[in-house]
């Protein structure tokens, strides 16, 4: 095929590689659209052997080019593939992945039929698969919308290597990739989605992200490394900064994924930073994150200790941010729902409901008397564990009539390291009707009671049926579900 018959790019910049770069450049040989591609690979700085590697395979396929940029990281690398670009369209692949023969024909013929400007197929990550959240956009058929309001979460597909782009959107738009810095695919594909009054979504897969899982890659080391804290913040700041051209919808999309792409960095930052750096984070992100509503920091977080912070940065509570167990307080009951008791404003109680408590049931004992002391653990999602311990506790024993008070001990000492603490009550298998009995854990607050069932530890379930004490109490599982069995209460 001739030269002038090539209408998309492929930009592959590359860096040590060798490993996995003769696999990648072979999938991209197989493709079934590969006469149609001009192949421009970049040595982003290679000092093994993947420049021989490239070199060899540039000097094999006439539509390959091989050029150097060894300064900068690979946002430079794929900026000076795309200033070399003359083709109507565009993708951006890894060296270190692999692609289905068939993506770019498909994306190519997608773009071309729908008159798209952006073209997003579905993606496999290996050796792990991965759900993202847009993924429940794609059907059988190719989905052809006029903006990315209209399939908010796709926001958050922030990679460039699963789209195709009309590289006129992108020059047109002053649409560049991050330079010497992480995360810079999604100084392009953000604004792309942003600004596209048409996007396309194919569901074909077509690519196969490697997660090496050796420390090499970025994602294998995202939260322990200092620079990917200051890189991910400058990416934020950056595309917040286009807010002010947006529609009210668009900025609300955008907002989604200003929010969930920091909440990970913003919940390990203490454990990572000293207090003054970590200060100085905390001020650039109440800048970043003013005016938003909690109702969509509540919509765009995981739970409540993801909120925590965010809580934090709109009270301007950096003790909170920072040491939050110095300022939480217990928790509050409130029409069956419980909250992290803290002394803000009603603007905070979306941030503040607890989304999760769980408990589960983990041993029976012999007690005195008689007696059976029925073991547990709890945490409360978003409440420090060394706060626990301050928590009244009661066990219900639904249909039984009985609701026991339960003995709190705190965190275990004996098992460092695994979370939450432990209750413990003490149950009269004589004082109980025979049956069987749902178990759920009562949190006693200053507002109302609230109770959540309990489950059963897996090593509990594992023990012979007759666990329990006098052959009278023991407790099983039923779909998920702890129950206290009073087998007979006759001697």
């Amino acid at each position: 095929m001739s030269q002038a018959s090539r209408d998309v790019t492929v930009v592959v910049p590359f860096r040590d590689v060798q490993n996995f770069f003769a696999e990648f450049l072979r999938s991209v040989a197989a493709q079934t659209a590969f006469a149609r591609a001009h192949v421009i690979l970049v040595d982003n700085g290679s000092s093994d052997q993947s420049v021989a590697i490239a070199s060899e395979f540039a000097d094999t396929h006439a539509n390959v080019d091989l050029v150097s940029q060894p300064q900068g990281r690979a946002g430079d690398a794929r900026n000076l593939g795309m200033d070399m670009a003359t083709t109507p369209y565009i993708v951006f692949w890894d060296a270190d992945d692999t692609v289905p023969e068939r993506s770019l024909e498909v994306l190519r013929d997608t773009i071309v039929r729908t008159r798209a400007t952006v073209v997003v197929g579905r993606e496999k990550h290996v050796p792990k698969p991965v759900k993202a959240p847009w993924h429940k956009y794609f059907g059988k058929n190719v989905k052809t919308v006029g903006s990315v309001v209209d399939v908010p979460d796709l926001i958050h597909s922030a990679s460039c290597w699963n789209k195709i782009f009309d590289l006129d959107l992108l020059r047109s738009q002053g649409i560049r990739f991050g330079t010497g810095t992480a995360f810079e695919d999604a100084y392009v594909s953000l604004p792309a989605l942003l600004l596209s009054e048409r996007i396309a979504l194919v569901d074909a897969p077509v690519y196969e992200y490697r997660r090496r899982g050796d420390g090499t890659s970025v994602m294998d080391t995202i939260w322990d490394l200092p620079q990917n804290y200051a890189d991910q913040l400058m990416m934020l700041e950056s595309l917040a900064g286009m807010r002010q051209g947006l529609t009210p919808y668009e900025q609300e999309t955008l907002e989604r994924f200003l929010i969930r792409s920091m909440q990970g960095f913003l919940l390990r930052a203490p454990r990572v930073f000293g207090e003054a750096d970590c200060r100085q984070l905390f001020e650039r992100c109440r800048t970043l994150y003013w005016g938003i509503t909690s109702e969509q920091f509540a919509r765009s977080t995981n739970d409540t200790r993801h909120r925590i912070p965010y809580l934090a940065l709109h009270f301007g509570d950096f003790d909170l941010f920072y040491r939050p167990a110095s300022v939480l307080g217990s928790v509050f009951g409130r029409e069956g729902d419980l909250h992290l008791d803290y002394p803000g404003t009603s603007w905070g109680l979306p941030l503040t409901k607890v989304t999760s408590v769980p408990a589960r049931i983990e041993g029976v004992s012999a007690g005195e008397g008689g007696t059976a002391v029925v073991h547990g653990r709890f945490s409360l999602n978003g409440l420090p564990d060394e706060l626990l311990a301050k928590l009244e506790l009661q066990v219900w024993f639904e249909r039984s009539g009985k609701t026991l008070p339960a003995v709190n001990h705190g965190q275990a000492h004996d098992r460092p390291g695994e979370a939450g603490a432990v209750f413990s009550v003490t149950v009269d298998p004589r004082e109980f009707p025979a049956g069987s009995f749902p178990v759920r854990l009562v949190l006693c607050t200053r507002g109302r009671d609230v109770s959540r069932p309990c489950t059963v530890s897996p090593a509990l379930t594992r023990q012979p049926g007759g666990n329990g004490f006098h052959g009278l109490a023991h407790v099983t599982a039923e779909d998920g579900t702890a129950r206290l069995v009073i087998e007979s209460t006759q001697h």
